[in-house]
């Protein structure tokens, strides 16, 4: 593939990664939503933002296991795109709620299968050697699509409650781009004369579902640093715009961590996932101590680029450990993990806060800093005992 092909195929992969986080493209309007309907309560008001995550987790699971199968890459890249756009709009023409509900669970369905196909294409059409680079680009494609999205959302939801929800509209721009520049990734089968030995080698390797479980318990522990942050900062006498400016440095950091990402993965390998959890412990150390905005931004940003350099390490190190024709299967069951992960949270936090009548919101940062450090200990003890092991497809687990 000569380099211009490469780069319009990047151009597709971005355009679809760029979509990723458009769950968060109607978070500004929820307050004006609620507005618009006086007799719903808030945690029914909230399913409109919370139905997508819950619907994306057996749609991912469910595409993961026949992309490239039994179904092409580029239709569901196609299919995931279009009701995106379609269904994340249609709200705009709706006035009863729970037909807005079902359209959001529609959303879902297109949501659910994007991020995890956005991994398993940088897998699948990208050269070994240049996919953690190109994976660290993505993240911050990502970050920016969230932006972009969220601001779009904000900015329309001034117009009208109705008008936000036209923001995911967008997403037929990149409908077009994969249209005309995706290609179908080379089907990956097993060498010709292998026996049912070498199939099984095929199974989903274990640690794929550990590193899914992983995922669900860094978003577990990192979610009250998003949803509990303007909370936290009224305590310091800081309002919801200063929160706002608060929150966007995660995506700073995450847009910067992305950048370098490549670079770092080369140099320091799977050891990149350790140097994630030290910025995650920094920033839940920052969080419950700290007094001031400037600190909160910062710790904000090592979030970020915990998160970034967590969240990448962790597709590299899974799609290391699979056959190319796995990928999208592992990522689905990793993406699964996430969004799980972000569901439990306000439920893991309030089985424990409850009962002990706990009633600051900064031991959800204590016992963040304490989890993220019983996770660094465990993989520092397991890198230095477990060695990569050769794959059959040719590829290992980076050893550093």
């Amino acid at each position: 593939m000569n380099d211009k092909r490469q780069s319009l195929v990047l151009l597709a992969i971005f355009s679809f990664g760029f979509l990723a986080m458009g769950i968060g493209t109607i978070t500004p309007a929820i307050a004006t939503i609620g507005g618009a309907f006086p007799s719903i309560s808030f945690s029914t008001l909230l399913l409109v933002s919370t139905i997508p995550a819950l619907v994306s987790i057996p749609v991912s699971i469910l595409g993961g296991s026949v992309a490239g199968k039994s179904v092409k890459y580029r239709t569901l890249a196609l299919f995931a795109t279009l009701v995106f756009s379609i269904a994340g709009a249609i709200p705009y023409y709706l006035q009863d709620f729970n037909q807005i509900l079902l359209a959001r669970g529609l959303f879902g369905l297109g949501l659910g299968l994007i991020m995890p196909l956005n991994s398993a294409l940088i897998f699948n059409l990208v050269p070994e050697d240049k996919q953690a680079g190109v994976m660290g680009i993505n993240s911050v494609v990502m970050n920016i699509g969230g932006i972009v999205l969220q601001l779009l959302g904000g900015v329309l939801a001034s117009i009208g409650w109705n008008y936000s929800f036209l923001a995911h509209a967008l997403g037929i721009i990149t409908f077009i781009i994969v249209l005309v520049f995706l290609p179908e990734p080379q089907k990956q089968e097993m060498s010709a004369g292998t026996d049912g030995k070498a199939r099984e080698k095929l199974k989903m390797p274990g640690s794929v579902f550990g590193w899914s479980l992983l995922f669900g318990i860094v978003t577990i522990l990192d979610y009250p640093s998003l949803t509990n942050m303007s909370s936290v900062l009224l305590t310091i006498k800081a309002n919801a715009a200063v929160a706002g400016v608060v929150l966007m440095f995660m995506t700073v950091g995450g847009m910067a961590a992305g950048a370098i990402f490549g670079k770092v993965f080369q140099k320091f390998g799977r050891q990149t996932l350790s140097i994630g959890l030290v910025f995650f412990i920094v920033s839940q150390v920052i969080f419950s101590f700290s007094q001031s905005v400037t600190l909160f931004i910062i710790g904000e940003a090592c979030l970020g680029v915990g998160l970034t350099l967590s969240m990448s390490s962790i597709y590299m190190l899974a799609g290391a450990s699979v056959h190319p024709s796995q990928t999208p299967m592992a990522m689905s069951i990793i993406v699964s993990g996430m969004n799980l992960g972000g569901f439990l949270s306000g439920y893991f936090y309030a089985a424990i806060m409850e009962p002990l009548h706990i009633t600051t919101l900064r031991f959800q940062y204590y016992f963040g800093t304490g989890g993220y450090l019983a996770i660094l200990v465990f993989f520092l003890i397991l890198f230095a005992v477990k060695k990569p092991v050769p794959l059959e497809s040719g590829r290992q687990t980076p050893a550093q």
